[in-house]
């Protein structure tokens, strides 16, 4: 064998012999690819409900209360009364919200909508006989949507957390906290039709009035719990109140 084979065949097996065996190194943890905790990172679907427990059974409690009380009386309702007893009662209460929305419409400087709703409840109310008949929705122009929380919104104000309240459903705590100021706003019929009577007589038609205004209002929304077809109802339906309150106030 030629010599210069003889120590190429000797650094062959030195090197593979002071090659060091394969270790294994160190573990190291999965990096985690979460959600960023950058709050300058845009996350759509996020809603800030620190009190979900809470809401979670709000909202349970108030599926169960439509199911077994609100939903049957207005079946009733909707059973006793003939579709143009019912649309006549929406009319007259659908008429009287128009004073907070033409008030809440000036406070944000909505102008075009403010003549719409004060146009609406002039012509409702006179043409349309105290509100019974939709004069000018029948003629395609149809009622704004302004409330206080929008008010607030609209100057500012943060909607802070989502909230679930008791019968009226989703809200927040900036919208919850206009609901007093829009039943302050808005009158009561029989504040009109009553006024000769004395105060026992007053009192019941109010209280009377109210409760067809509850009724009326459950009657005029089609939505139904756990109805949705969405395993993940109540995360969905908190995450399109929240996004159609900011639409609200955009517009």
């Amino acid at each position: 064998m030629p010599i210069y084979v003889l120590i190429l065949l000797l650094l062959c097996l030195n090197g593979c012999a002071a090659k060091p065996e394969h270790q294994p190194g160190a573990f190291a943890a999965p990096v985690h690819r979460g959600l960023s905790q950058d709050p300058a990172v845009e996350r759509p679907f996020l809603v800030d409900d620190p009190w979900e427990g809470f809401n979670q059974r709000m909202y349970h409690f108030n599926a169960q209360f439509d199911r077994y009380v609100y939903l049957p009386v207005v079946r009733v309702y909707e059973e006793v009364l003939p579709d143009s007893v019912q649309n006549g009662i929406s009319n007259i209460f659908n008429n009287l919200k128009e004073i907070p929305i033409f008030l809440n419409a000036v406070l944000q400087g909505k102008a075009k909508k403010a003549s719409v709703s004060l146009g609406r409840f002039i012509f409702n109310t006179t043409i349309g006989l105290g509100g019974i008949i939709d004069v000018l929705g029948t003629g395609g122009i149809h009622q704004e949507h302004e409330d206080f929380g929008q008010t607030l919104g609209f100057w500012g104000v943060p909607n802070g957390p989502y909230l679930v309240l008791p019968i009226f459903g989703p809200s927040n705590v900036r919208d919850a906290s206009g609901l007093g100021v829009e039943a302050v706003l808005t009158p009561n019929p029989s504040y009109f039709a009553l006024e000769g009577l004395g105060w026992i007589e007053r009192s019941s038609a109010t209280t009377g009035a109210y409760a067809v205004k509850t009724v009326d209002a459950r009657h005029q929304v089609k939505f139904r719990y756990y109805q949705t077809g969405s395993p993940f109802e109540y995360n969905l339906v908190r995450f399109v109140y929240t996004k159609k309150r900011e639409l609200d106030i955009e517009k």
